[in-house]
């Protein structure tokens, strides 16, 4: 019992072949792919420097600190969260927690 032929013959290239073809539609591609590489790129950067923001907002002590982490942080991820702690972080509080001594 045959269901299906085992060859298969084509007369002609589908209908969107000229389209895919077309030097035109190429660079468009292109074109918006770099744009959407860039955009993504843009917004991971923004994303990744918050933290930079937000220690130059609030005046915190450790805002170059929390830059280099930032910076580094691109290369190495924990440093990113390490930058984030610190912003998080309550430092006088921790300095009378590590001295023994009550707020």
């Amino acid at each position: 019992m045959k269901i299906h032929p085992t060859t298969l013959d084509y007369e002609a290239y589908p209908s969107v072949f000229p389209l895919l073809e077309s030097m035109v539609f190429m660079w468009f591609v292109i074109v918006v792919t770099v744009a959407i590489a860039v955009w993504v790129i843009a917004k991971l950067w923004q994303v990744h420097s918050i933290p930079k923001h937000l220690a130059k907002e609030r005046g915190l002590a450790q805002a170059k600190l929390v830059f280099w982490l930032c910076l580094l942080g691109l290369v190495f991820k924990p440093l990113w969260v390490l930058a984030v702690i610190a912003i998080v972080t309550d430092w006088d509080k921790v300095q009378h927690w590590i001295r023994g001594t009550r707020v």
